[in-house]
């Protein structure tokens, strides 16, 4: 916890703030038994009528008092609660933005979520807790003992006994508890990631009718946290009646010596009736701070579980080198490459390959080759884990992130979009872009044809992750955005696979000039796709296979002439049918 008190002082104000108008509060309550009490012995007891209404009007300017003070309390604490929050929820998503993916992979997207919110907020909660309850509570308790102890010690006994066994009822019970609120977080991560997954996914899964199955995923995580948080209760709940149970024998035993005080004309009335009051307070004091513990140990196991996050310092880090790659060439050395956390044979071993600035390089390969992985590593997604990769003549581990990935323009295989307008989408490769820019982009990559057949054009919202739009669609507005940054160097990871070959085919014709003097890395399946590229590098199982020309590659490579033969036969049997 004292990792995080730096996020505090900027709210230092609103912090000294609360405590003060919480003492306030504090100090009007201890005063309202001693006023009872007056009315009881000066004013019924001797039929006073003006000590009735003196003592409370009193009592009534008091308790307007105090709640001024609790209100100020409550602005103060909540202005410096939430101005914490948003701090540590604008540093954690920070640091979460510059893990690489190895990171994001090893805490999962759903982890991540409950951690920026459920746990944030946990910790927010605590912030309001101590500067309202964790100091309305001592004092009061404090208080309260003390004016029993000089209203009549002996009364105060039964209240010195039972602080102890209540006390020590509660460290019992937070023992127990803290392992049970650990897991319960893991559970709501367990549960946001299932409920993550399907509202991502929940075309997939709606189009293969699996909709028992996941249900019955998010009921099995559900009713996992359920019978956690029933546990967790079951612990919590046995806590109040035991409290309960020492609060009404400590009243009965002040209410056994007061019966013998009174008899004796040792205290009156008012007195007794103000010392169950302040009992009252001190048993209610002992048990709100019990419960404030309580909740204090559930956000050590938040605040650790952030601090996890903090601690894990991004794997992928820029180098001293603010400047942009000279130009676009790319090199291999002798790379291999395997997955973070992954067992058995590297997914890359023994790469060396060279593009010259401007070449045309398009990468083949059957599923799980290689290609994507190969692609990773130029903009740095990963690090190889032998060898090295360069750009620009120098080792992209010595630039800087910004400097690296600035100077790269990347389409993805999953094509993803942001809330938005297909405007803003497009722009995300440049700012300062102006319309025509973004228009000229659009109509290379093929996507002015429709982005203006709708009614609002290029300010037609789109809506998270681009569902409205089709797999074709989003892959040319990708394309668009990529076009935009101008970057030395493209990779296009199957960028044009959710299209049809004569819609591929006008938007190659169209990239050929747009991408003239680019670096261009272009994974691809079909063949049309690749027949214009300087040299085609054919994967298999991690090496290259074959690298040259198409042209060559017909002539020396059985297996890419078995890839262009087995196309070749699909379109006869498509102009067939």
């Amino acid at each position: 916890m004292r990792r995080f008190v730096h996020l505090l002082r900027p709210h230092a104000l609103w912090l000294v703030l609360a405590p003060i108008a919480m003492m306030v509060e504090v100090a009007m309550d201890l005063m309202q038994p001693k006023l009872m009490s007056r009315i009881v012995d000066d004013g019924i007891a001797l039929g006073d009528q003006a000590a009735i209404y003196r003592h409370g009007l009193r009592m009534l300017l008091y308790a307007f008092v105090g709640l001024l003070g609790g209100y100020g309390c409550t602005i103060c604490s909540s202005r410096a609660a939430l101005g914490f929050g948003d701090d540590l929820r604008r540093r954690l998503f920070r640091h979460i933005q510059r893990f690489s993916f190895a990171e994001t992979d090893r805490f999962t997207a759903g982890s991540l979520v409950t951690r920026l919110t459920n746990d944030v907020q946990v910790m927010q909660h605590v912030v309001i807790m101590i500067t309202r309850m964790l100091i309305r509570s001592p004092l009061l308790l404090l208080g309260s003992i003390y004016l029993v102890l000089t209203t009549n010690p002996r009364i105060a006994v039964p209240l010195l006994l039972a602080a102890p066994v209540l006390s020590g009822l509660v460290a019992w019970k937070i023992r127990r508890m803290r392992p049970q609120f650990e897991l319960m977080q893991k559970r709501i991560d367990d549960v946001n990631g299932v409920m993550q997954e399907n509202l991502t996914g929940i075309r997939v899964v709606k189009a293969f009718a699996n909709e028992d199955h996941e249900r019955k995923r998010f009921d099995d995580a559900n009713a996992r946290l359920t019978d956690t948080s029933i546990a967790t209760g079951k612990i919590m709940v046995t806590l109040g009646p035991w409290l309960g149970f020492v609060q009404h024998l400590t009243v009965i035993a002040i209410l056994f010596v007061a019966a013998r005080d009174v008899d004796r004309r040792l205290i009156r009335i008012g007195e007794v009736a103000a010392i169950l009051n302040y009992a009252t307070q001190v048993m209610m004091s002992l048990i709100m701070m019990s419960f404030h513990v309580m909740h204090f140990s559930r956000a050590i196991v938040s605040a650790r579980r952030i601090t996890e996050v903090f601690d894990t310092a991004p794997s992928i880090r820029g180098g001293g080198v603010h400047t942009p790659p000279p130009d676009g060439s790319i090199a291999f050395r002798d790379v291999a490459f395997r997955y973070p956390g992954a067992a058995g044979d590297p997914v890359l071993h023994g790469i060396t390959l060279d593009i010259r600035d401007g070449e045309h390089l398009a990468v083949m390969g059957a599923t799980g080759s290689g290609k994507t992985s190969l692609a990773n590593l130029v903009p740095r997604f990963y690090d190889p884990v032998e060898g090295e990769v360069r750009v620009g003549g120098r080792d992209v581990r010595e630039y800087s992130l910004e400097a690296l990935r600035g100077a790269i323009g990347i389409v993805m295989q999953d094509t993803r979009l942001f809330t938005g307008t297909i405007a803003e989408n497009i722009r995300w490769g440049d700012d300062d872009a102006s319309d025509e820019e973004v228009r000229h982009a659009a109509r290379i990559a093929g996507a002015d044809g429709f982005i203006t057949s709708f009614a609002d054009g290029y300010d037609t919202p789109i809506a998270q992750g681009g569902v409205t739009l089709s797999g074709g669609q989003k892959q040319r507005i990708a394309i668009a955005r990529a076009l935009l940054k101008k970057p030395k160097v493209l990779i296009l990871d199957d960028s044009t696979s959710a299209v049809d070959v004569i819609t591929e085919g006008r938007i190659q014709d169209a990239l050929r000039a747009e991408m003239k003097g680019m670096t261009v890395v272009k994974i691809a399946q079909r063949i049309s796709s690749v027949v214009d590229a300087d040299r085609i590098a054919l994967l298999e199982n991690g090496r290259i296979a074959a690298l040259g020309p198409h042209a060559t590659l017909l002539e020396t490579s059985a297996a890419y002439r078995d890839i262009c033969d087995s196309q070749n036969a699909f379109r006869e049997v498509d102009h067939a049918s």
